[in-house]
């Protein structure tokens, strides 16, 4: 699980590396993220999702992606929500890969 924290209105990307069981880069090619943000820890549905971010592939034999917010993505209240990113194999199998809370704090600068 890691924690991701972001100033309201951010819309750098977070860049995570897949590795696989031996600890070393994955392969990713042709492999689907997303990332899902939601005020609940565990929602039952996806109506109160406040964003939702398709991962694209950086780098697909070292294993990098990201994920880069939209501004209206990130225009929320500040507060703690809680994510998960989900990847999706060439074979169409589903693996939860990491998820734990994203911090959304108050920024001073607004332009």
């Amino acid at each position: 699980m890691t924690d991701l924290t972001r100033y309201r209105g951010d819309t750098y990307a977070d860049e995570i590396t897949i590795t696989g069981s031996d600890g070393l880069p994955l392969d990713i090619t042709g492999y689907v993220f997303v990332m899902t943000v939601d005020p609940s820890k565990s929602p039952t549905d996806e109506t109160n999702n406040i964003m939702q971010i398709n991962g694209v592939i950086l780098d697909a034999a070292n294993g990098l992606v990201e994920f880069a917010p939209t501004a209206t993505d990130v225009d929320q209240t500040p507060r703690n929500y809680y994510y998960d990113i989900q990847m999706t194999d060439t074979s169409g199998r589903k693996r939860t890969i990491d998820s734990g809370k994203y911090t959304i704090v108050q920024d001073i600068t607004k332009a």
